[in-house]
């Protein structure tokens, strides 16, 4: 009777270590049944699991100051009458201050700029001359990475309407001070036009104006 007890835990104890075996050989069994990985999964699990992604264009918003470098074109003669609102004297000229997006981004423009038309100051007369905003209604402009927006300066030349008395007295700037839509950073502009530019020192105002931020140049 004990052989036989004995027996009977002997085959039941070898019964438990083979179970034991056929779970972990079904185990293995199930992973090397799976489907094989396909590259795409692969480059999931070398990823962090996550699917690769094309990297999106960075948009920086507003165009800052030091997205920008600004630069004056050609002055282009106009009739009076399309500005009549600077006076009916002296050479009437307009000029585009070209605004270039010369970072990695885009970013965009809305509304008028700050132009400051600085010059030798006469005595005790104004140096600096804001210029006031003319029409428009202010459009988005969205500047792609190297891409170019403009403002139009309007102004009179007053050489030859000034008697000859004051001829001498004719006003040149040396250059603009000029901010983005919405900034205060401000940059700065040689005056390369070579003509005089009307204002009133005393009053502190010049006959002059600027556009809204149009796209192109």
């Amino acid at each position: 009777m004990i052989l036989l007890a004995t027996g009977a835990l002997v085959v039941a104890a070898v019964a438990a270590c083979g179970g034991s075996q056929t779970a972990s050989g079904s185990s293995g069994g199930s992973a090397s049944a799976e489907a094989p990985a396909t590259s795409q999964d692969q480059a999931g699990a070398a990823g962090g699991g996550q699917p690769a992604t094309a990297k999106a264009p960075q948009n920086g918003g507003a165009c800052k100051a030091a997205d920008l470098k600004a630069a004056l074109g050609s002055k282009q003669e106009v009739p009076t009458d399309v500005q009549g609102q600077l006076g009916a004297a002296g050479t009437h000229y307009k000029a585009d201050l070209v605004w270039t997006n010369h970072s990695g981004h885009s970013c965009t423009m809305q509304g008028f700029g700050g132009v400051d038309v600085v010059g030798p100051s006469q005595g005790a007369d104004h140096a600096t001359f804001s210029l006031p905003r003319m029409g428009d209604t202010p459009a988005v402009v969205k500047l792609a990475a190297g891409g170019t927006a403009h403002t139009t300066i309007t102004y009179i030349d007053p050489s030859g309407a000034q008697p000859a008395s004051q001829s001498g007295r004719l006003w040149t700037p040396t250059h603009l001070s000029v901010t983005p839509p919405n900034e205060t950073a401000h940059l700065s502009v040689p005056w390369t036009l070579g003509t005089p530019f009307y204002q009133d020192a005393e009053a502190g105002i010049a006959a002059a104006g600027i556009s809204s931020v149009t796209a192109g140049s």
